[in-house]
């Protein structure tokens, strides 16, 4: 009798459908991206980006001057606008607190110059650094003293200058 019962509940179970004993579940994926603008700037093929370059002025007809190398602009904005910071007042200091006023400019990569007062707009954005034609060409500031060398008391002058980049989407 008991076999009889047991076999009877076995038939029975085994006709139960197997999708009504498994529950399906779920879960949801949220899946987001933010692509933000980005880009780096590259003087001489290495990256300066949040860095600093070095510039020694050099007397030439009689007043101390000189010129950045090229800046790149690498990365996914349409283009980008440079504006100039003169932080001690367009002055180089000397260790005697002697003022050397400095003029500057910048001279585009068709070879215009403006004053580093106003911005430039629309400067070129490449995908990667061998993407730039002519490494050679592009945004450069120049430094001229204001006065003529003789002017100047002797000794060693330093001062910051900034560029800053801001992309244009």
């Amino acid at each position: 009798m008991i076999k009889k019962i047991v076999t009877r509940f076995l038939l029975a179970f085994a006709a139960v459908p197997t999708v009504q004993a498994a529950t399906s579940v779920k879960t949801s994926i949220d899946v987001q991206a933010e692509i933000s603008t980005s880009v780096r700037i590259y003087v001489d093929g290495r990256d300066v980006t949040n860095g600093a370059i070095s510039l020694v002025l050099e007397n030439q007809g009689g007043y101390m001057t000189a010129r950045t190398p090229a800046f790149h602009f690498i990365g996914n904005a349409n283009s980008v606008g440079l504006r100039f910071n003169a932080l001690n007042d367009s002055d180089l200091i000397s260790e005697n607190n002697d003022r050397m006023k400095i003029n500057t400019t910048w001279i585009t990569p068709d070879g215009a110059e403006s004053a580093t007062s106003f911005p430039v707009y629309n400067q070129q954005v490449y995908p990667n650094f061998s993407d730039v034609p002519d490494p050679q060409r592009g945004v450069r500031v120049n430094f001229v003293s204001a006065q003529r060398s003789e002017t100047y008391p002797l000794g060693r002058y330093s001062g910051t200058f900034e560029v800053l980049v801001t992309p244009s989407v």
